[in-house]
């Protein structure tokens, strides 16, 4: 399920008066995605990954409106895989591509937000073999965010757009220290929901080190943040 970012209008608009709802929307996902980049709030696994004997290039499938962040960890047959760089690769591994080199994954290589590398390269076609568990964020054409994080972390998302609004220049709207409050309550939101989800990660027992790369809340709002009754 998602949350439409128009849904939260009604709690923004008050104190932006004369903003354009396109512009409060397009700030709205601006800010879910910078939220979710700097908390790491928003993760899934993946749907499991069909490895096919002699291709090591994957794609990354991320949900409609999403994009993958960060691989958080990856796992072959059931093995826990190693992160690793192109750089230490090549050096661990520089003929990995070579066919006689071929066998089980031992590593894997986020290349971008939609493809990762398996190393060596599997030697046999496996069905659902690799199971992938991926930080999220927002695409920059999506309209809606994820349930969970629009629900648990609503007030961050609003302090976070209120924040970018108010504090540009030369708008009816304009508001330095509005925003100056609405970025501060915006900023521990982030420092919150990032230690939330680290210890939240710290229960999944991964034995791997990477290699060679070492809240919400409801109640209407004044036009500072204040909630009133």
């Amino acid at each position: 399920m998602a949350v439409a970012y128009e849904a939260l209008l009604p709690e923004i608009l008050p104190m932006v008066d004369g903003c354009p709802d396109t512009l409060v929307e397009n700030t709205i996902r601006s800010a879910a995605i910078d939220f979710c980049e700097r908390t790491g709030a928003y993760q899934t696994e993946l749907d499991p990954v069909t490895t096919v004997a002699n291709i090591y290039e994957y794609d990354l499938e991320a949900p409609s409106g999403t994009i993958v962040h960060k691989v958080m960890w990856a796992t072959y047959e059931g093995k826990d895989l190693e992160p690793i760089s192109t750089t230490l690769l090549e050096q661990r591994k520089p003929k990995w591509r070579e066919t006689g080199y071929a066998g089980d994954p031992e590593y894997y290589v986020q290349q971008s937000k939609s493809v990762f590398w398996l190393v060596p390269v599997p030697n046999a076609t496996a069905v659902s073999s690799t199971i992938i568990r991926a930080q999220l964020k927002p695409s920059h054409s999506s309209t809606t965010c994820d349930e969970q994080i629009m629900d648990e972390y609503r007030d961050a998302v609003v302090n976070g757009t209120l924040f970018r609004l108010l504090r540009m220049p030369g708008k009816a709207w304009s508001d330095l220290q509005g925003a100056q409050l609405y970025g501060n309550l915006f900023g521990e939101s982030v420092v919150n929901a990032e230690r939330r989800a680290r210890h939240a990660n710290e229960g999944v027992a991964r034995r791997v080190v990477y290699g060679g790369i070492g809240g919400s809340g409801s109640g209407r709002r004044n036009r500072y943040g204040r909630e009133r009754g």
